[in-house]
C-alpha cells in the first residue's frame, strides 16, 4: 500500500465513514463511534502509506510552543 492511488482510495473511504458517522450521530451514538473509529484507523493507514512512500518514518506531532513572548 504505497501508491498515491491507494492513499487516495483510503482517504475516500475515510471520508465516507466520517459522513456515515455524521448521519448516525443524531440517532445512534454507538454506530457513530464505530464509524469514527474506523475512519481514524483508515487515516492512520493513509498516513503510514504516505510516510512510507516518502521514505520517512512517521513522527509524533510536535507540541505547540507554550512559552510567553513577553
Amino acid at each position: 500500500m504505497s501508491s498515491s492511488l491507494e492513499v487516495q482510495q483510503i482517504l475516500d473511504q475515510c471520508m465516507v465513514s466520517i459522513e456515515g458517522a455524521r448521519k448516525a450521530m443524531a440517532g445512534d451514538m454507538n454506530d457513530a463511534a464505530m464509524k469514527l473509529g474506523a475512519a481514524a484507523m483508515m487515516l492512520a493507514s493513509a498516513s503510514h502509506a504516505v510516510y512510507k512512500q516518502a521514505g520517512q518514518r512517521p513522527q509524533a506531532p510536535t507540541p505547540p510552543d507554550t512559552r510567553g513572548t513577553g
